[in-house]
């Protein structure tokens, strides 16, 4: 896709409600919990899965949403983990096209 730096989100959310993990670091999982004021082990308790026994991903709700979604956006959206930062620029796939309004809009302009 051309000009993804030019890329502007829209703020619809849809990246937040697709099915898949979103992986956290040490540092993100660190970074969060200061944000909420949270100790990092009741962080991890609430918030976190850990998959394969090793990786630590942000825990889903029961509609594949990501558990900080809420109606008005990203309830950690300073602090949100990379893997959500980079979201198109950096990382994205084919579906994408079909729910990111942000690339919709870069898509057809183009």
């Amino acid at each position: 896709m051309k000009n993804l730096e030019s890329f502007e989100c829209k703020k619809c959310n849809e990246c937040c409600r697709q099915p898949g993990y979103v992986y956290l670091s040490e540092e993100e999982a660190e970074a969060a919990a200061r944000f909420l004021k949270k100790d990092i082990y009741e962080f991890v308790n609430q918030f976190c899965d850990l998959l394969d026994r090793r990786q630590l991903v942000l825990k889903k709700l029961e509609d594949e949403a990501c558990i900080f979604l809420t109606k008005e956006g990203c309830r950690v959206h300073p602090a949100k983990p990379r893997q959500c930062r980079d979201f198109p620029v950096k990382w994205r796939t084919v579906k994408s096209l079909s729910y990111c309004e942000g690339l919709k809009k870069l898509r057809f302009s183009n």
